[in-house]
């Protein structure tokens, strides 16, 4: 029986209502934030010319370097050096330039290039994110039941990250890539989940961790000898990919090593060992709630979501033990870094963890629990987002 099958036309008409109206309630919500709240300011905090509230909210962080990036391309491939924009990988400022419809004329859906490439940035990343929502509870579907999937999917659509997961950041992209690597390693389409994981490795760096899940699965999926070996040899692919990319980038600016140098010099992330990452805290250095320094929510979610990718690992057998196996990897890469600076962004965006805690609340106690801490959360960090406040 095929996923089409499966997810009814009553569950599939539901799903995008669900999507539609959680997507309106958190625009609502940051349009409401950006009135109530005071804005953080700062010479370099710009907002867009045109769109209201509802359009600006949006515009912050990252968001500005993918828009720039869709606009004009890279700085360091304009300018032959390295640059800040190194950092950000490929695959979604393209989408993003694609879907924006420009021209060297201009935009057909602004005036002014910024607003046009924040509305295609909305416009891929909530496509991704529908689109994942349908595999997400296709997939908690046919392992746990429908009870299951609809919790698992409602925990998605309420995310800590929500506001990521619909803003102009590569999150919800990655998010369908990961989650379509392992729906077509499910469906035994060995070559479209390789496919799926480059993709996703050119989305973010943490995407050649699918090579983890890709390699158990050809371990203990691969078949006889001779196509085990080709399996295994295939799930590099991606890292391959990745390695490729970085170095055609460092080679174009003379230095191989550009893209991580651009992350010590302009970003301040170091390369460490984990261990470095949580003795920081233990320091003597000052630690907040939050903000780009040491701050606690960054260790104890680093903490929890370690925990969810050992319970991956340890609650399920075979070929999907796979998919643990890559979210404590996409988890490891970051610290490696020295730093864990982002790291609730990072790791809420591994599906693994959502049908983990989705198939856990089967309870009314636990699904309040879950919902409630997910939903507070989201609305936090919206607030902190739109406001130009740094969360994660």
């Amino acid at each position: 029986m095929g996923w089409r099958d499966m997810i009814a036309r009553r569950d599939a008409a539901l799903l995008a209502l669900l999507f539609a109206a959680s997507r309106a309630a958190l625009a609502l919500f940051g349009v409401v934030a950006l009135a109530v709240l005071p804005m953080n300011q700062r010479p370099d905090f710009t907002h867009l010319r045109d769109g209201g509230a509802g359009l600006d909210m949006w515009y912050r962080w990252d968001a500005t370097f993918y828009t720039t990036i869709a606009t004009y391309g890279y700085e360091w491939q304009n300018e032959g050096r390295p640059a800040a924009d190194m950092a950000f990988l490929p695959a979604y400022p393209l989408l993003v330039r694609a879907t924006s419809l420009l021209t060297p004329e201009g935009c057909p859906l602004s005036p002014y290039w910024s607003t046009c490439t924040t509305l295609g940035g909305l416009i891929v990343s909530n496509a991704a994110l529908l689109a994942s929502t349908y595999l997400l509870f296709g997939l908690a579907l046919k392992r746990f039941g429908r009870a299951a999937a609809w919790r698992t999917t409602g925990l998605l659509l309420i995310s800590p990250i929500s506001i990521f997961l619909s803003g102009v950041y590569t999150e919800a992209l990655f998010l369908f890539f990961s989650l379509l690597t392992f729906v077509q390693l499910e469906r035994r389409q060995f070559l479209g989940a390789v496919a799926a994981a480059c993709l996703a490795a050119l989305t973010r760096s943490v995407g050649f961790a699918l090579c983890a899940g890709l390699l158990w699965y050809a371990w203990h999926e691969g078949g006889g000898d001779g196509r085990r070996i080709v399996r295994l040899a295939l799930a590099f692919l991606p890292a391959g990919v990745f390695a490729a990319y970085l170095l055609w980038m460092g080679g174009s600016v003379g230095d191989p090593l550009a893209y991580f140098s651009t992350y010590e010099l302009t970003w301040d992330r170091t390369a460490g060992t984990p261990i470095q990452a949580f003795t920081a805290y233990f320091s003597g250095e000052p630690v907040s709630w939050f903000g780009w320094s040491l701050s606690w929510l960054d260790l104890f979610m680093t903490l929890f979501y370690l925990a969810l990718a050992g319970l991956s690992i340890w609650r399920v057998r075979g070929a999907t033990r796979g998919e643990g196996v890559m979210a404590l990897g996409a988890l490891i890469i970051p610290i490696m870094s020295g730093t864990l600076v982002g790291m609730p962004r990072f790791g809420a965006v591994l599906f693994p963890f959502y049908l983990l805690i989705g198939r856990w609340a089967d309870k009314p106690w636990k699904l309040m629990l879950v919902y409630g801490a997910a939903g507070a959360l989201a609305l936090l960090f919206a607030s902190r987002f739109v406001t130009w406040r740094w969360i994660a």
